[in-house]
């Protein structure tokens, strides 16, 4: 009796919204695929500064990887850190040992650029991971329980100053779901603090914020944000923040002019992203930023059976001239196309070749603000806020956390209600 081949087997890196799009492709084909991630689970980014302001909780932001695939016995999932990939022995090196694979798929998303400032990433909290949404959750219930008690009035200030570097989504919907925690709940709850003494910065490098939309959309969010007392500063460089004092200046400034200072003990670093570690070592065509450069299949340039797609992808449409932006539609595109190329090249078809067209991109500004761009389609207050909400519901995994966002939502829409101040040691 003669052997049963073995299935071709795909090893996919990253748990995240491009790996899981890829592993959803493959399920139930005639191969076998092996997820790995140092989480169990896939976080959905987009409301994570929404954990951060204590609007929504941690289980509702995430959606356990083994539960995708309850219906799908050729996908499996390995809990690791990935420590390096061997392409030419066709190996991923984890701390559970080495896995070998025929096809592999790197969408390790990414993790904060702090630009070479040990400083920065020591003393700033970035707002990228499940954790870091708790631990800034945590951190701001901490910093109003000081001030409470704080009688000196240069210690409380700086306990009652916050501040967002980083002008992009992330900067603006922290910043602004931060002074409505704030100014619609903390106000009328903590009797012994003086709320003109609080102050909330957002400080981006960019000329302005959201640089991806038109420029009025731009100019209807520095508004709502100073509505909301949200201090905008843009074209600044930060160079420095030790725990205690932020220092930033000007781009235009001279190299000798002095730097500006801001006395804070909460910085929220949302200024930028890069690869993660593990792939320094990969042999690879990357762009300056280090991520893998990829063409339209999503194979890595130079490689037949490697595959790249999402955050730590670099893929430039031959009608632009800079790469396809880290969005989560733009991930969802690259997860499918590498998957069903890989499935293509085994059954020796066609491959399919990348053409995304822009959905439009949208940001919460607070409750009944947004802005979106869609092509012909802007909207601005309650119409892109409705929208903004709606979408991120169809896309979001998770039929049980998804009923109870949309009752929280609803509540805070009507009541301003934060119902997850909790604070976790």
């Amino acid at each position: 009796m003669t052997e049963k081949a073995a299935k071709p087997r795909i090893v996919i890196l990253g748990g995240g919204i491009a790996g899981i799009r890829a592993a959803r492709k493959l399920a139930n084909e005639a191969v076998d695929v092996l997820i790995i991630d140092h989480n169990n689970y896939q976080v959905f980014q987009p409301l994570l500064y929404q954990v951060a302001t204590s609007m929504l909780s941690a289980d509702e932001v995430i959606y356990p990887i083994r539960s995708f695939f309850r219906s799908a016995s050729n996908v499996n999932f390995l809990l690791a850190e990935i420590e390096g990939i061997d392409a030419a022995a066709q190996t991923v090196r984890t701390d559970q040992g080495d896995i070998g694979y025929d096809h592999l798929i790197i969408a390790l998303g990414s993790t904060p650029n702090f630009f070479g400032s040990k400083s920065i990433e020591e003393n700033s909290l970035p707002l990228k991971t499940l954790v870091d949404s708790i631990e800034i959750r945590s951190h701001v219930l901490k910093v109003f329980e000081e001030a409470s008690r704080e009688t000196d009035a240069a210690k409380r200030k700086a306990l009652l100053t916050f501040v967002f570097v980083g002008a992009g989504p992330i900067g603006v919907e922290g910043s602004g779901g931060l002074s409505e925690l704030i100014y619609d709940v903390f106000q009328k709850e903590y009797h012994t603090i003086d709320f003109s003494e609080v102050e909330i910065h957002l400080i981006g490098a960019d000329p302005g914020v959201l640089m991806m939309m038109p420029e009025k959309l731009r100019d209807e969010t520095v508004r709502v944000l100073e509505k909301k007392k949200v201090a905008v500063q843009c074209s600044m460089m930060v160079t420095d923040y030790d725990g205690e004092t932020l220092r930033y200046k000007p781009f235009s400034a001279p190299k000798d002019a002095p730097l500006q200072e801001i006395k804070t003990r909460t910085v929220v670093w949302a200024a930028g992203v890069r690869p993660v570690d593990c792939l320094d070592g990969l042999d690879v065509q990357k762009d300056r930023g280090r991520r893998i450069i990829v063409d339209d299949t999503m194979h890595a340039i130079g490689f037949e059976n490697v595959y790249a797609a999402g955050d730590c992808s670099s893929f430039t449409p031959p009608e632009d001239e800079r790469p396809l932006p880290t969005l989560a539609p733009v991930a969802l595109a690259e997860g499918d196309v590498a998957a069903a190329n890989i499935l293509h090249k085994l059954k020796g078809e066609p491959l399919e070749h990348l053409d995304y067209k822009s959905k439009g991109v949208m940001a919460i500004i607070g409750n009944s603000e947004a802005v979106m761009s869609a092509g012909p389609l802007v909207g601005r207050g309650f119409l892109a806020w409705s929208a903004w909400l709606w979408i991120h519901l169809l896309t979001k995994a998770g039929f049980h956390a998804n009923v109870s966002v949309t009752f929280k939502w609803f509540f805070n829409y009507l009541f301003g209600t934060r119902l997850g101040r909790m604070i976790t040691r």
